[in-house]
């Protein structure tokens, strides 16, 4: 189930096929598919995707007069995909590429899903795509919600999620300090069937910690004359308990975290290797994709 959206230009335009698939081999944000009829955009921090195809031009009677009969435009046969079904972060990414792919390659775009006109190419306003995709994405959810079989996340928590997911790289890049900067990953717990943000902390090294509901800690002690390792689940309620003292404040880009710099993260290297595992992470429960929940329910 997706939302589709189709390329024209103005007949008076000089705009070519070979122009366009120029511009979309060339894209940053693309990858050219084999065929080299097909581009896709996937986002490996985040999960997001939507793809362009290519498509062969209309040759039916019925085809050409629904797509190919229009006074002042023609068709391209480019059309662009993204599914239903997904977290609201999905549109806050994706749109935005597209309204400069649209921009930049000074098109119309057909949309059948529109309400107000759905029969023409025309331009929309910045955010009105997206605005609409998400209308129609909470819309499909509500009403299919059992059927579909999705799990369900909390949109602040799985908005958060996101945005950090997004910046982290830039944020890890752009730090002046040798700090780690940890991934997240959702789990869904097999005793009450919640997702839980969770990220990873090695070695009690110095890292921003954005909010989280456990910690996979990695230790690393000599115990009589040993190497130990130890890793596994540690709530944030125990982190807190022992390391609040030690964290700071710490933003970037409106995200609000905590950090804990080389200095105190000397200081605590006794206590973190005393922490209490409370789970292994194979007991804890399945992974969730950042594309299998939504953020609405009934």
């Amino acid at each position: 189930m997706s939302y589709d959206l189709y390329f024209y230009k103005k007949k008076s335009s000089n705009q070519s096929e070979k122009d366009i698939i120029n511009y979309l081999n060339s894209s940053e944000y693309l990858t050219t598919e084999e065929n080299e009829t097909q581009w896709s955009y996937f986002n490996e921090e985040t999960g997001v995707y939507f793809g362009i195809d290519l498509n062969e031009p209309n040759i039916e009677a019925e085809d050409i007069e629904i797509w190919d009969n229009f006074t002042d435009f023609e068709n391209l046969n480019f059309n662009f995909t993204i599914n239903f079904i997904r977290p609201n972060f999905f549109g806050y990414e994706v749109f935005p590429i597209l309204e400069k792919i649209i921009s930049d390659l000074d098109i119309y775009i057909l949309n059948p899903q529109d309400e107000i006109d759905d029969n023409n190419p025309q331009r929309f306003e910045k955010g009105y795509l997206e605005r609409q995709w998400i209308k129609h994405n909470e819309g499909l959810i509500i009403q299919n919600f059992s059927e579909f079989n999705v799990e369900y996340y909390d949109k602040d928590k799985s908005d958060f999620v996101w945005k950090y997911s997004f910046n982290r790289n830039d944020l890890q890049e752009n730090l002046d300090e040798d700090i780690f900067v940890p991934g997240y990953f959702l789990l869904k717990n097999k005793n009450d069937n919640q997702i839980y943000r969770v990220c990873v902390w090695p070695k009690h090294i110095p890292i921003i910690l954005p909010p989280t509901d456990f910690i996979i800690v990695q230790k690393e002690y000599r115990k009589l004359f040993k190497e130990v390792k130890e890793s596994g689940f540690v709530s944030i309620n125990q982190i807190n308990e022992k390391f609040e003292n030690y964290f700071e404040d710490f933003e970037y880009k409106g995200l609000k975290m905590r950090v804990i710099r080389q200095q105190n993260a000397d200081k605590i290297e006794k206590e973190f290797n005393k922490l209490t595992i409370e789970f292994q992470v194979q007991n804890f429960g399945e992974s969730v994709s950042f594309d299998s929940f939504v953020n609405v329910k009934p």
